[in-house]
């Protein structure tokens, strides 16, 4: 099984691996200070990301198929694409060699019937009992993805991956066209 993952151009993810947040140095902590209640260092946003979940800091982010833009999310998300390089991870071998801890999955929140939106919340993590084999690969729909809504991913689902030690080595990634 396939995740997938991108990564600004520029990258040394096929020397280093690819790095989970606590692992990142260089990772963007401007997303998370409105989200986190105005943490703005690096440690803290890890201790608000583990206080959420156990791993949560040490997790990456994978989706089921490559991301697709439409007319309507073409600024957010074909720049997000055309920027980065696309990462495939086996999943399946990462598992097989006991490096995964556990998954989550942020389903739509279009499927979350009841759901406030506000700027300052987490997405909604649900653990999957079954770990990888409970990774939905049905069709995702990108159309509703919207620039105007100005979250990317909110209206998609996609999977967390805890990872021992925080790190996929290079050996589990493949670069992708």
């Amino acid at each position: 099984m396939k995740l997938y993952h991108y990564v600004t151009k520029g990258n040394d993810v096929l020397q280093k691996g690819l790095l989970s947040f606590a692992n990142n140095p260089n990772a963007d902590l401007s997303y998370y200070f409105k989200r986190t209640g105005g943490k703005t260092t690096h440690k803290e946003i890890c201790e608000w990301m583990e206080n959420c979940y156990l791993g949560r800091s040490r997790a990456i982010r994978g989706f089921s198929e490559p991301i697709q833009w439409t007319d309507r999310s073409i600024h957010c998300l074909k720049d997000f694409i055309d920027n980065a390089d696309k990462f495939e991870i086996d999943i399946s071998a990462l598992d097989n060699d006991g490096l995964i801890e556990a998954v989550y999955v942020s389903p739509s929140v279009l499927d979350i019937p009841g759901l406030r939106e506000q700027w300052d919340c987490d997405e909604v993590w649900i653990k999957l009992k079954k770990g990888i084999n409970d990774i939905d690969y049905s069709p995702i729909d990108w159309t509703v993805c919207d620039d105007k809504l100005g979250r990317r991913f909110a209206y998609v689902r996609y999977y967390l991956i805890v990872i021992k030690g925080g790190i996929i080595p290079p050996k589990y990634l493949k670069i992708v066209k």
